[in-house]
């Protein structure tokens, strides 16, 4: 290691201290002691100014900015209420039922283990408070919000658009898991299609832009959407383009919603055997196998070829002879060959094989849209997935990899 290297990493250990640092003082500041009973005005008083400011901007308050802090208080604590029916009409079911179990448990639940952005999405509502009470870290209401967010339990309205976000959510998460990127007219067709429906495209990206900041899944840009791990969208979206014989693969309802659960990973069987064989093969546990595998999954996802997979696997493992080299390669292909591709629109490339033996001109030639063999070139790629993409960013932030650093 030359002497440049020796001062990158020391620069890189210190902005990670500085940033432990910084989100320890975070901690300690979201989990002081809490008093129970809690009104509105003592909840608002415990947070800083920046901190209410992010309350004002999610409900859209304006004209607040230069106000003091006494002020924002007071303002908040008349505006508040008012939102949270509004507020809750954008909501799925999972916040929704989080918000109506700590009215039903007196105000106060043991905090639930969430994502730093689910986190500070539900301090910034407004109506969810955090704190350590008898030692135990929790999340609590105002007096004031019980009665409101329990009389929302019993309204019908309410619960069906509730019902019909949380589906909306999920075929847009799981549609994008599988096809990668969607412009946003193809979009709506497909998610009107298996909502049997036409749906009210102005509510459709406010409930979507919502759920976004609790949980960032998704990425939209000017002119599409995009799954969170797709990293070159506009690239995915030209070799889309380029595969006219091939129509977007077909999918069940129940697969899109199945798909669209926060951090879903389809293991299928050459998934599952990939996982098997590296347990049995290398000194590691189910968890890094899977993981392992999950990041395989990805860089085929996104287009790689067999080499950098490759590549990726001999910074993770240590071969001992050629045998288990190409043992590997074997089970690489097999993955490859079952795995949905973004640019294949969510098709593998076995059943991308098989519908351009159904045309008479062939597919533009990329590295995706043919079935994949077990021959590699003698200079692999050096791209490499260093750090899994749901492991914690190294940067300390707290964040997931592919939600901080790792975009």
């Amino acid at each position: 290691m030359n002497k440049d290297d020796k001062n990158v990493e020391q620069i890189i250990e210190e902005l990670t201290k500085e940033e432990m640092a910084r989100m320890q003082k975070q901690a300690q500041k979201q989990w002081r002691k809490i008093p129970f009973p809690l009104s509105l005005h003592d909840a608002l008083n415990r947070y800083t100014k920046a901190d209410l400011d992010g309350i004002r901007k999610y409900l859209e308050i304006k004209n607040a900015s230069k106000l003091k802090k006494a002020e924002i208080v007071h303002l908040l604590e008349k505006n508040i209420p008012n939102h949270l029916y509004p507020s809750v009409l954008l909501w799925d079911r999972e916040r929704f039922n989080m918000l109506l179990k700590i009215a039903e448990n007196n105000g106060k639940i043991m905090a639930p283990d969430l994502e730093m952005d689910e986190m500070e999405y539900l301090r910034h509502t407004g109506f969810i408070y955090t704190g350590t009470w008898e030692g135990n870290k929790v999340f609590a209401l105002p007096n004031e919000l019980y009665d409101p967010i329990l009389a929302l339990k019993h309204d019908l309205y309410v619960r069906a658009t509730i019902k019909r976000n949380t589906k909306w959510i999920k075929l847009t998460r799981g549609l994008l898991y599988y096809y990668g990127v969607l412009d946003p007219v193809r979009l709506i067709q497909m998610v009107e299609k298996y909502m049997k429906e036409p749906i009210d495209v102005t509510m459709y990206f406010k409930v979507i832009a919502d759920s976004i900041h609790y949980c960032p899944e998704i990425t939209v840009d000017t002119d599409s959407f995009s799954h969170i791990d797709v990293l070159e969208p506009k690239e995915v979206k030209r070799e889309q383009q380029l595969k006219e014989s091939i129509p977007y693969y077909d999918f069940t309802e129940k697969q899109l919603l199945e798909a669209g659960a926060p951090g879903f990973v389809e293991r299928n069987a050459s998934y599952q055997q990939f996982v098997h064989f590296l347990t049995k093969n290398f000194d590691m546990d189910i968890e890094d196998a899977d993981m392992i595998v999950e990041e395989c999954t990805y860089t085929i996802k996104s287009g790689d070829s067999p080499n950098q997979v490759i590549s990726y696997l001999s910074q993770m493992l240590e071969f001992d002879s050629e045998q288990l080299v190409k043992a590997v390669m074997d089970k690489v292909i097999h993955l490859m060959n079952n795995t949905r591709g973004w640019v294949l629109k969510g098709h593998t490339p076995d059943e991308a094989f098989g519908l351009e033996k159904k045309h008479l001109q062939p597919m533009p030639e990329t590295k995706s849209n043919s079935k994949i063999s077990g021959k590699t070139h003698s200079n692999p790629s050096q791209k490499v997935v260093k750090i899994g993409r749901n492991q914690p960013c190294p940067c300390g932030s707290g964040k997931k990899h592919k939600k901080c650093c790792g975009k």
